[in-house]
């Protein structure tokens, strides 16, 4: 149905005041076509409507503003647009998989294993650039010559922000609001005492971050 024609439609059994909010919105979606913008989000309309006096977000959101989103929708097909503001892709695509994945612990495994992806690339990297480099992980000492070997920290390759969101996926305060607790053995139970993260879990986060791995309940 085109816009004009539902509009007639919708105001036909609309209170005064609902006729001119929707008068407000059908003139706001008029001028996103004009101006050749696609974008019919509710986010975008509200907030132009809000300024005009018209429907907030909220409102159109409500149960009680279908006809609003039905108003916005309709324009949205008759002028190819979207109603759905479009997400700038992340640095790494990878990671824009997190954000839908609802379960926090889920998550926080994910992180863990695109962080520690991402830790390896760049080890390969770097041993690509330096030939020479023997990356050594562990902390005996050798008598290899002195400056023959180049230890790197587990959390090489690992950005600030990428090291956070490992400590925080082992944090106390996570551990608390999620109702889990930590085992002598690096163990996440929940609060039935199922384990959602085997035996070492924590101690091997706490490791490639470089941590004291004896903070580990």
């Amino acid at each position: 149905m085109h816009p004009d024609d539902l509009l007639e439609e919708l105001k036909a059994n609309a209170t005064a005041r609902k006729a001119k909010n929707l008068d407000i919105i059908h003139a706001v979606c008029r001028e996103q076509y004009e101006r050749g913008s696609r974008d019919f989000s509710v986010a975008t309309i509200s907030k132009i409507s809000t300024e005009r006096g018209g429907p907030v977000k909220s409102t159109i959101h409500n149960r009680t503003g279908d006809d609003f989103k039905g108003l916005i929708q309709a324009w949205a097909n008759h002028t190819g647009g979207v109603t759905r503001k479009v997400r700038k892709a992340p640095e790494n695509p990878l990671f824009g998989v997190l954000d839908k994945i609802p379960d926090p612990a889920v998550r926080a495994v994910m992180g863990a294993v695109l962080a520690e992806n991402k830790k390896l690339r760049g080890q390969v990297n770097l041993l690509k650039a330096n030939t020479h480099v023997v990356i050594d992980r562990t902390t005996k000492q050798t008598d290899v010559p002195q400056g023959s070997i180049q230890t790197l920290p587990a959390s090489s390759g690992l950005t600030r922000e990428e090291q956070d969101a490992l400590r925080h996926a082992i944090s106390d305060r996570l551990i608390q609001d999620e109702g889990w607790s930590q085992d002598d053995h690096g163990r996440i139970l929940n609060a039935r005492g199922r384990a959602i993260y085997r035996i070492g879990y924590v101690n091997a986060i706490r490791k490639m971050l470089g941590d004291d791995v004896s903070q580990a309940k």
